[in-house]
């Protein structure tokens, strides 16, 4: 099977404790293929692991291809549901059957792995997933409540109703075959987004809704009958006991909890109200402020994390680890799976001294140290810039930010000037909305003068310079690596940081350069705004190609470091084919981008003088 698409949905891991006592053990990554996922599980059995997350699969590109002019599609893509691996004979006519049989084979390699090494399957996904439009149409009954985010969507979407008696049959059917091919029995969907609803929630995009067939149904019961279909499905295969949780915004909890039944939760919640299991690592690959870079380290951050699971004995823990060379988090891992960490920042710590030792010994642990802390704390200046998703990953990538050229007039690029970086951003309105970068996904949250200020403060004034300093630390530990290991690792790091530095830096340029054309009169006469003494024409004119200049030497850095990375600095996409608006095509198509990117801002640089008064024409 070609690579695996990248899931960076959350993995399960329980942590045993000095007493004994554990709750259940899950480690989980996304992999390229067998040979990783083997690698992985064999790591999950040596910390003592009772399962691995087992729900990778395939991009569902068919969803997007229903309408490539709706890039709503994207939320789901890299989702795992149950009918991506099993298609029941009555839907076959509306999903695709050799691409859930790909992801069944897949399916089946991993399950003979767990079960050579003793381990059960953990599944992260997101239910109930909604149908091509064409079921509904023959089958009006199935329709349930309407999902998409109705300012990202140019489409109506609806995901089945699970009261349906029709519906719940061919689901529970579907997830004893899924757990007969691999032990499933922990289970976490992601609901009432990204094309999945319950009917009749209360914070569904569109407004609370479904079908009247189910209206009447008490809505605890409702959330409580849909977790019920994945226990039955897993007991029917022979896994009694199955852990379901759904995560989203399912309404007033305390409505939900008495309907609830053992081994439910919702939000992470039981129905006693207390945590179903704690998070080490990124439950949500969208809140996470270092993506879109792959899998750069935030040890503080995790190290808190399992302080925190470690001062409850007996829970769940889930960790996410988001690349199989995430060696620092894997240390840590090994390190204190077995023995607590300890309370307090000093104990935090020691734990981020003992990591770093691993690395550079003993001599330069505190100064690896420190640069672990520095580039956290740069991370934390930039950690509020989130709305349903941080802005480097719904700028810097949703809207290609780092690959779009900066030009004055956007719509008039033609050809593949235009389709290279076009077809890959987050917009469902108009084009000229497009064209605007800082319309994200129909929000403009950080546009006008103020946001500049705000943003230029953030990423220049704050994160940056502890990027610098991180950098600067990461650089020298090189010559400190106590063995190979270390030193692969040290190199990666030391070229994600870098990219991270551009990463911000083309953040804040693409909030000023737009800022600049937001408060412009496209249709004046061009006119000298600099003071007498100065004679640049328009200091507006001065600060765009500023700005112009400095992206291009940027997009020259980021080629360098793409170029030198042994280990990936992004999520690629096998192939161009494969590529989506969350997912970068292959490295070498990222170059050839950026590029690209250069030669269109040169060759267009002097269209800002159709906008902005310049004396050397």
């Amino acid at each position: 099977m070609k690579a695996l698409a990248t899931s960076f949905a959350i993995f399960a891991c329980a942590v045993a404790f000095a007493d004994g006592s554990s709750g259940s053990l899950t480690v989980g990554c996304p992999v390229s293929g067998i040979d990783e996922f083997r690698t992985i599980a064999k790591f999950a059995k040596s910390i003592g692991a009772t399962h691995v997350d087992a729900s990778q699969i395939e991009h569902s590109l068919w969803q997007w291809d229903m309408n490539r002019k709706d890039p709503y599609p994207n939320w789901s893509m890299h989702r795992a549901s149950i009918f991506k691996f099993i298609v029941p004979p009555e839907l076959s006519q509306y999903l695709p059957a050799d691409y859930a049989a790909r992801n069944l084979r897949a399916l089946e390699e991993r399950a003979k792995v767990l079960r050579e090494l003793g381990l059960k399957a953990d599944f992260t996904g997101m239910e109930p997933a909604y149908f091509p439009e064409q079921a509904y149409l023959d089958h009006p009954k199935w329709r349930g409540a309407r999902c998409d985010q109705t300012r990202r969507s140019r489409s109506e979407y609806y995901a089945p109703c699970v009261e349906n008696p029709e519906v719940r049959r061919m689901y529970v059917e579907a997830v004893a075959k899924l757990c007969a091919v691999c032990p499933f029995d922990r289970f976490k969907f992601r609901c009432n987004d990204s094309g999945s609803a319950l009917c009749w929630s209360e914070s569904l995009y569109p407004g609370k809704n479904g079908p009247a067939a189910c209206r009447g149904v008490p809505y605890g019961k409702r959330v409580a009958d849909a977790l019920s279909i994945f226990q039955e499905g897993a007991a029917k295969a022979g896994l009694p006991g199955a852990k379901v949780n759904f995560r989203a915004s399912l309404g007033p909890e305390n409505a939900i909890f008495p309907w609830m039944k053992p081994g439910q939760s919702v939000n992470n919640k039981t129905a006693q109200g207390t945590a179903a299991a704690y998070v080490v690592g990124f439950p949500n690959r969208f809140a996470d402020c270092s993506a879109p870079i792959l899998g750069m380290t935030r040890l503080p951050f995790l190290v808190a994390q399992l302080q925190a699971a470690q001062q409850n004995p007996g829970a769940d823990v889930e960790v996410g680890l988001r690349s199989p060379h995430e060696a620092c988090a894997i240390e840590l891992l090994r390190r204190h799976m077995h023995t607590p960490v300890g309370d307090g920042p000093v104990a935090k710590w020691e734990a981020v001294r003992e990591v770093a030792e691993s690395f550079v010994g003993k001599e330069h642990a505190v100064e690896l140290a420190e640069g672990y802390e520095a580039l956290e704390t740069s991370l934390d200046r930039v950690a509020s810039f989130y709305t349903g998703g941080h802005l480097f990953l719904l700028g810097s990538l949703h809207q290609r930010w780092f690959l779009r050229p900066f030009v004055a007039f956007p719509g008039e690029l033609e050809g593949e000037d235009r389709a290279y970086w076009r077809d890959y951003i987050f917009q469902a309105q108009t084009e000229e909305e497009a064209n605007n970068l800082l319309d994200l996904q129909g929000h403009r949250w950080l546009s006008g003068y103020g946001g500049a200020a705000l943003s230029n403060m953030a990423f220049y004034r704050g994160a940056l310079p502890l990027a610098f300093k991180a950098h600067g630390i990461f650089s020298r530990a090189r010559q400190w690596a106590v063995d190979a290991r270390a030193a692969r690792y040290l190199k990666d790091q030391t070229q994600k940081v870098a990219m991270y530095i551009c990463i911000i830096k083309n953040a804040r340029n693409a909030v000023q350069f737009q800022s600049i054309l937001d408060r412009t009169d496209f249709t004046a006469t061009p006119c000298d705004t600099s003071p007498a003494i100065d004679e640049q024409g328009d200091v507006r004119l001065y600060k765009i190609n500023q700005i112009v200049r400095d992206e291009i030497d940027n997009s020259l850095r980021m080629i360098d470091i793409l170029e030198q990375a042994v280990d990936p600095v992004f999520e690629h996409a096998a192939s161009d084919k494969e590529q989506t608006i969350m997912r970068l095509g292959p490295k070498a198509s990222v170059i050839r981008d950026l590029k690209r990117r250069i030669a269109v801002m040169e060759a267009h640089r002097r269209d800002f003088t159709r906008l902005y008064r310049s004396y050397n024409k």
